[in-house]
């Protein structure tokens, strides 16, 4: 399946990711293919509503911050933390 927005994985957070159980990494993975059809339909991690670009999605397992780059569409996954 195309998605509008490619997803692009810092280096550190794909090391997190592939030490993450299965099922967690099976969750993330479906927070984030919703990010790629609809990237604004999860909240801006940003509290004062100042950037809109950045957002967060969480699951069970996993809290991970994304920006929204328009220039070229894609989601940059720049931080996740485990819970």
């Amino acid at each position: 399946m195309i998605h509008p927005h490619e997803l692009r994985i810092a280096k550190a957070v794909a090391d997190g990711i592939r030490e993450l159980p299965a099922r967690a990494r099976e969750e993330l993975r479906a927070a984030l293919l919703r990010a790629q059809e609809d990237p604004y339909g999860w909240p801006q991690a940003d509290r004062y509503d100042l950037d809109d670009t950045v957002r967060v999605v969480t699951t069970g397992a996993v809290i991970a911050h994304y920006a929204i780059v328009p220039t070229t569409p894609h989601l940059w996954l720049f931080a996740i933390t485990v819970l």
